[in-house]
């Protein structure tokens, strides 16, 4: 089975529970970048509530995700820090994460790219929980295709006839199921029902960055995520 997403920062719990089920997870990072998407932010759990983190951007001609520079990026490293030590410095692992996080973060700032950004932070979560998927970038692929054209040559590239997808994306996959029907490939949604776990400042929100769990659970992360996982449902 096989998984094509988008990379995302910090992305929420799920996410990882989507790459743990198959055996190739692609990010794509040479689709259009989207504005104010979860290409460049994401929610934190605050005193508050849920609050969003932005990571700001300059659109230059081209719109890749993977060409997408950051700006202010002295600031930036500044603000990151400040809010992430505010809102989890209390938490039970934090100084077991916080210093290798803040490391990538400003290792990876320093080469200027969002995607790069985003693909060192989700290797480095993937490493912690011990997720052993192979991680392909789809700029690499040199597919040219669009939407499901590409995903279907994805899939063919690798040899997959099962491919599950966010269940977010489903009101596009039943439009271009003569695509998938077409190239024999059998199409899933992820089904996933959110567990609650120790988090700072009750009550449980959900949907959140990994950063909520991981700080707060440490090496029992990935046993949390799989609580959540039900069984995927078959769109054809």
């Amino acid at each position: 089975m096989i998984a094509i997403s988008q990379p995302t920062f910090f992305p929420w719990i799920g996410y990882f529970d989507i790459i743990d089920q198959v055996d190739v997870f692609v990010l794509l990072d040479d689709v259009d970048f989207s504005k104010q998407s979860w290409h460049q932010r994401n929610k934190f759990k605050t005193t508050k509530s849920l609050e969003w983190f932005t990571i700001p951007v300059k659109i230059v001609s081209s719109r890749k995700i993977n060409r997408i520079e950051i700006l202010n990026r002295i600031r930036l490293s500044k603000k990151f820090k400040n809010f992430v030590k505010t809102n989890y410095s209390k938490s039970t692992y934090f100084e077991n994460y916080s210093e290798d996080i803040f490391n990538i973060f400003d290792k990876t700032l320093e080469e200027n790219n969002l995607a790069k950004l985003n693909f060192k932070i989700i290797n480095f979560c993937l490493k912690l929980l011990n997720i052993k998927t192979k991680i392909e970038l789809s700029s690499k692929l040199n597919i040219k295709k669009k939407r499901s054209e590409k995903i279907t040559e994805i899939c063919k590239l690798y040899r997959e006839d099962q491919y599950l997808s966010s269940y977010g994306a489903k009101d596009y996959l039943k439009e271009d199921k003569h695509i998938f029907e077409r190239e024999k490939i059998k199409v899933f949604l992820h089904n996933y029902h959110h567990p609650e776990y120790n988090q700072l400042n009750p009550p449980f929100k959900s949907n959140a960055s990994i950063l909520d769990l991981i700080f707060n659970e440490g090496k029992n992360s990935l046993k949390i995520i799989k609580k959540g996982r039900k069984e995927s449902i078959k769109l054809y």
